[in-house]
């Protein structure tokens, strides 16, 4: 009887184990990429938080998905502040075009987790400028005049980050870059004038969490 019993016991788990075998599935396949890829969308649309929350100022991006490897884009950025205040100088707009390197998780849904970026910024905004004068004549008491210019330049630079899918389509990132504007000059000295200086920077971060849809 016990042998019996026993028996019995072993049957049922070996045709437990063959189901459950049978359901299994290979995760990950080409096959589920694709789907999972044409299920969300290769478009997305993000809303950069926060430039709202600090600035105000509004960044939105639009991404597309070249495939689970690589995607390439643009964020555009318009700055609400008054530039009558103590900054110093100010994007008013950019548009920063960059293309997408993902690695790791990129194969979940296609353009996500980790990423490593190159992107272009070309910038608008007002800065200001220092005008030294009497700097090198004795005769005159040296003395600064401040004044407001508009400025556009260009920025080369790189990024890295982290994004999330779910299934549903709605994304989250992080990012954090840098890079160099080609156009900024150094103090220079006119013939017979002042000496001029800028406050802008030789240099511009790019970063921020973003919340999106693809679609």
């Amino acid at each position: 009887m016990k042998k019996l019993i026993l028996f019995f016991f072993l049957c049922c788990f070996y045709m437990y184990s063959q189901n459950t075998i049978e359901e299994v599935r290979v995760v990950k396949d080409d096959k589920q990429i694709d789907d999972l890829f044409s299920e969300i969308g290769s478009n997305e649309l993000k809303l950069d938080i926060l430039d709202i929350l600090s600035q105000p100022a509004l960044q939105i991006t639009y991404e597309k998905i070249n495939d689970p490897y690589s995607s390439f884009g643009a964020d555009v950025f318009l700055n609400f502040n008054d530039t009558n205040t103590s900054r110093s100088w100010s994007d008013n707009f950019a548009l920063t075009p960059f293309y997408r390197f993902y690695f790791f998780d990129k194969r979940d849904y296609g353009g996500s987790g980790f990423f490593a970026e190159v992107f272009s910024k070309f910038s608008f905004g007002e800065s200001e400028v220092q005008y030294y004068y009497g700097l090198n004549n004795p005769n005159i008491e040296p003395y600064i005049e401040v004044e407001e210019e508009n400025f556009f330049d260009v920025a080369l630079g790189a990024a890295i980050g982290q994004k999330w899918v779910n299934k549903k389509g709605w994304t989250f990132e992080l990012s954090l870059g840098f890079g160099r504007y080609l156009f900024v000059k150094d103090p220079e000295q006119l013939l017979g004038g002042p000496q001029i200086d800028s406050f802008r920077p030789t240099g511009t971060g790019r970063g921020g969490f973003s919340i999106g849809k693809r679609f």
